[in-house]
């Protein structure tokens, strides 16, 4: 059994801000740590397309690159980090099983990621925005 607040976090260093998997949109509007530049966003742009109660990361799964939401996520520099379980025999015929953990762009993430995140292969770790561009972005 999983506690699902464990993924519901919000933290920043010097160039991201980093949103756990499991956050909803509301949670983030409702949240003080979140800029208010993005949850300007939120509510001006996705609100209009989205429920606040769908969790960012199930929004990411469905959009594609024609999307109002797909532009502004490319503008805000959004990456993706995913882990998933690698299975590797040696030499000797032992299996080798490691975790491997990547960052991936947002075109990235659909391009090669989303599949594989729908049918369990793959699991999304969090979300980032980069600070600069959502310094630069105009609402």
């Amino acid at each position: 059994m999983e506690n699902n607040n464990d993924f519901k976090y919000i933290l920043q260093d010097t160039g991201h801000i980093y949103f756990g998997k499991e956050l909803t949109y509301k949670e983030i509007f409702d949240r003080e740590d979140v800029p208010f530049k993005f949850k300007a966003i939120i509510n001006s742009y996705f609100s209009k397309d989205v429920d606040m109660d769908l969790k960012m990361s199930d929004h990411i799964l469905t959009i594609d690159s024609t999307t109002f939401s797909y532009r502004i996520f490319e503008q805000l520099k959004l990456e993706i980090r995913i882990f998933y379980q690698d299975i590797s025999q040696s030499k000797f015929g032992h299996k080798k099983e490691k975790w491997i953990h990547k960052k991936c762009s947002l075109k990235q993430f659909l391009d090669n990621y989303v599949h594989k995140v729908q049918n369990g292969e793959v699991m999304i770790e969090d979300m980032s925005i980069s600070k600069l561009a959502l310094m630069a972005i105009s609402i």
